[in-house]
């Protein structure tokens, strides 16, 4: 009866029951004990009560239930087992009084396969700091590291973190150390963690003393008494600290990390001998002995430095003008404080610091040929010394005379087939070089001056304001020398100039402003009036005029302003000039010289143009760019390489009390990128005349220039193409069918993009209408005349009181015909043009302003 009640016992047990009977007293719990990584001694609570009380062990892994009190087991493989307890208490006749059953977790860990290990090196520039190196095999990113320096120091940490897996550790001294390294494995937080420790002794040693302090010296040569020192020393880091002993009772100390106390300036009282010291010393940790090194070098300083000058000179003559001649001061040493003077063997001389390049390297020109006898004196002033250093130096110096003068002037004159007011001059003179100067005076009050190298200047074009005869003269200069005899050549004659058109009559003006008052203005009227009833109209662009022939004026503000003459010659005879004037700003103060703008280049936006704001030919400009190149021109165009950020500065030089820098920050955008840009255009038929279209041209980019090009399609055979080169042109379409209409444009940026659509001129008005452009204008005025074949084109402008007031005849060619006619000399106001060419007469209409 008892077995069986035992069996169901345990099988009720084996469910996870228990049971209790009424009064009696049974306790199934127990603690775990791991002796090993897989053996485990279990520990009831009840542990007494034999025979009467029965104790079932079931470990959860298999194996054979065991019944003694407090059982060791030993587990096969790592892993969590559910271990139960089962107590049965019995009665002396041995019948059950209670039973209980207990349940507790076991875990068994993998076995512990850690093998803790490190090993160490010193730093090479402190030995007293060791980097440890955790070489422990099988340990994991999880594993925690412990770490005991030997120093009363402690690091703990995981092995997944560098600094403290393998540790850096600063000893305060030199000795020796037991270092210890703990890695420990924690399995599912049970007490029987996997730890392996290992324990090694580092020996520190102390760091060797390896500064070497040195130094030398510079004694000014401007200043006997003023000496630069400079260390030497070796081995040494900014954190040392570092002392001068001048040997004078005075001293200098500080850090290296202050760089200035490596090369100090010292200035004695007074000359003698010193006792110079420098003394490096190294810090190290508490403790232990500091690093010393100290050097003494003896100074001697002599009040008055030697006077070792040696003068001398070279002198080059200018090969276009013999009697100039270039000085230039060799000698050796010489000093920007130094004194020079030039005595030239002609009686004259020059003084001065060597600091003015007019006194260093002069230029000197004689009044003649000859041998002079030329001396440099330099002189150097020493403040410590009553004797001047001085050196001089003298050689005789050969001016040749210049070339002989054989300059024979001479120009023909050819007046213009379709107008014989513009009369073109030719200067024919042999002989004549590109830097001779030209003068011409045309005879009606008017002159020209420039050198031969210029053609505007060497074959002008000039315009008679009315015919007439005039002496036209030529003069032609070779500066050779400054002496009062240059060489000239002179020659003059008569020319004469028909009468086309007695209200052919230019009107012209000049200005100058005053010298004192710059805003003061005084204007020359130039016009030849072939009557004494002309009159004069002068507007100065400020909202103010005069009725005078010859007039004067103050301009409130500086500025630019547009100036005009209007003169009237009789009822039916205007005639108007206009030109812009530059009123120019009193000169800034030194400072602001050196102001200035900048302005991108439409065409690249990588490429810049620089404007000073002052400008004088007497200042010197220097540009720099940002990017290491720069420029001496007065107005200065560059261009990037690259985009980005970049300082330009602008220095300006005005004599030797007057310079002055300006920057400016410059954002230099890429290029653009030409397949992004985009073109198109659109056009628009005239109500009135459905031939008659305006274009409009359009693009993502600001378009810069226009060029059109219309070509019939299936027309007759030889029908000309016609090219306009003009922003969004209104054109008139002479018969009906398809045409081709491209655009090609040109960007910002320099992209160059055409478009081409095909448009259809299904009517044609009447009337014959031509455009003319640009319109408005205030300079010349074009038109576009296409011809079948070559013949005649007569062109004619009418003022709005329909006179006649200008008149052209070109022979046309087959295709496209550009008729253009100046129209700067009208006045202002609404003009009509007449064409005719075989049986078409046809008109155009436009604006002077």
């Amino acid at each position: 009866m008892k077995q069986i009640f035992t069996l169901l016992l345990l099988l009720s047990s084996a469910f996870g029951f228990k049971t209790q009977a009424q009064g009696t007293t049974c306790n199934a719990e127990f603690t775990v004990q791991y002796l090993t990584s897989n053996t485990v001694k279990f520990n009831p609570v009840m542990t007494t009560g034999a025979p009467s009380v029965s104790h079932f062990w079931n470990f959860g892994d298999g194996t054979p239930m065991d019944n003694t009190v407090s059982p060791t087991h030993s587990y096969a493989n790592p892993g969590t087992y559910s271990v139960v307890h089962t107590v049965v208490l019995y009665t002396p006749n041995g019948v059950p009084q209670c039973t209980q059953s207990f349940t507790r977790s076991v875990v068994i860990a993998p076995p512990c396969n850690l093998q803790a290990n490190f090993n160490w090196v010193p730093t090479t520039t402190n030995p007293l700091r060791i980097e440890f190196n955790n070489t422990t095999g099988g340990a994991l990113p999880t594993d925690s590291v412990r770490w005991t320096f030997g120093d009363g120091t402690v690091l703990n940490g995981l092995m997944s973190n560098p600094s403290t897996a393998s540790p850096a550790h600063t000893y305060p001294q030199p000795g020796t150390y037991t270092v210890c390294l703990r890695v420990k494995r924690a399995v599912n937080s049970t007490p029987n963690g996997c730890v392996s420790e290992i324990c090694k002794t580092v020996v520190i040693t102390a760091p060797p003393c390896n500064l070497q302090a040195g130094f030398n010296w510079t004694v000014s040569t401007n200043n006997p008494l003023r000496v630069e020192f400079h260390s030497t020393s070796a081995v040494v880091t900014p954190t040392d600290s570092i002392r001068w002993t001048f040997g004078d009772g005075s001293s200098l100390q500080g850090t290296l990390a202050d760089t200035s106390l490596l090369t100090p300036v010292h200035t004695y009282a007074q000359g003698g001998t010193y006792t110079v010291c420098l003394r490096i010393k190294r810090n190290n940790n508490t403790g232990t002995t500091p690093c010393v090194s100290e050097i003494c070098k003896t100074l001697v300083l002599n009040t008055t430095p030697p006077c070792n000058m040696q003068a001398y000179f070279t002198a080059q003559p200018d090969s276009m003008h013999p009697l100039r001649i270039k000085f230039t001061n060799m000698t050796t040493p010489v000093l920007p404080t130094d004194s020079v003077r030039w005595t030239f063997g002609d009686g004259t001389s020059v003084s001065g610091l060597q600091g003015d390049p007019n006194v260093a390297n002069p230029t000197h020109i004689y009044a003649q040929a000859g041998t002079y006898t030329v001396c440099i004196r330099v002189k150097r002033n020493i403040n410590t010394s009553p004797t001047p250093c001085v050196a001089e130096f003298c050689k005789q110096v050969l001016v040749n005379p210049p070339p002989p003068c054989n300059l024979q002037a001479y120009f023909t004159a050819v007046p213009d087939s379709l107008n014989p007011l513009h009369v073109l001059f030719h200067n024919q003179s042999p002989g004549v070089l590109p830097t001779d100067s030209i003068r011409w005076t045309f005879g009606d009050g008017t002159s020209l001056s420039g050198l031969q190298s210029d053609p505007a200047v060497a074959n002008p074009v000039h315009v008679y304001a009315q015919p007439g005869t005039y002496n036209v003269c030529i003069r032609i200069k070779r500066n050779v020398t400054a002496s009062p005899a240059p060489c000239v050549a002179e020659y003059c004659r008569q020319i004469v100039v028909p009468n086309t058109n007695p209200c052919n009559i230019l009107v012209n003006f000049s200005w100058q402003p005053d010298q004192v008052n710059p805003r003061k203005i005084y204007f020359t009227n130039q016009t030849v009036a072939p009557t004494s009833t002309a009159t004069a109209v002068w507007t100065f662009g400020d909202g103010t005029s005069s009725n005078t022939w010859n007039a004067v004026h103050e301009y409130a503000q500086p500025g630019r302003y547009r100036v005009c003459l209007k003169i009237t010659f009789g009822p039916n005879c205007v005639r108007e000039k206009c030109d812009s004037i530059l009123v120019p700003p009193p000169t800034p103060p030194c400072n602001n010289q050196s102001n200035f703008n900048f302005i991108r280049s439409t065409a690249n936006s990588q490429t810049y143009s620089f404007i000073p704001v002052y400008q004088s030919t007497a200042a010197q400009y220097t540009w720099t760019f940002g990017d290491g190149t720069g420029s001496h021109d007065m107005v200065a165009t560059h261009h990037y390489a690259q985009p980005g950020t970049y300082t330009a500065c602008l220095t300006v030089w005005n004599g030797p009390n007057c310079a002055s820098t300006t920057c400016k920050t410059i954002q230099v955008s890429p290029q653009i990128n030409c397949d992004s840009v985009h073109v198109n255009y659109t056009y628009q038929p005239d109500p009135q005349v459905p031939n008659k279209l305006r274009f409009f041209a359009n693009s993502n980019t600001p378009i810069l220039d226009q060029t059109w090009t219309i070509k019939r399609l299936n027309g007759p055979a030889g029908t000309p193409t016609v090219i306009l080169h003009q922003n969004n042109p209104t054109y008139l379409f002479q018969d009906t069918g398809y045409y081709s209409v491209c655009l090609r444009a040109v960007t910002l940026g320099g992209c160059v993009k055409e478009v081409c659509k095909t448009i259809h001129i299904a009517q044609v008005a009447n009337s014959c209408i031509l455009q003319a452009y640009p319109n408005p204008t205030s300079t010349v005025i074009n038109v576009n005349v296409t011809l079948p074949q070559a013949e005649m084109i007569h062109a004619y402008i009418y003022n709005s009181q329909n006179i006649l007031v200008r008149e052209k005849h070109q022979q046309g060619v087959s295709g496209n015909n550009l008729v253009t006619m100046p129209v700067n000399d009208l006045p202002a106001g609404i003009y009509h043009i007449k064409l005719i060419y075989g049986n078409s007469v046809c008109y155009a209409t436009f604006q002077r302003l």
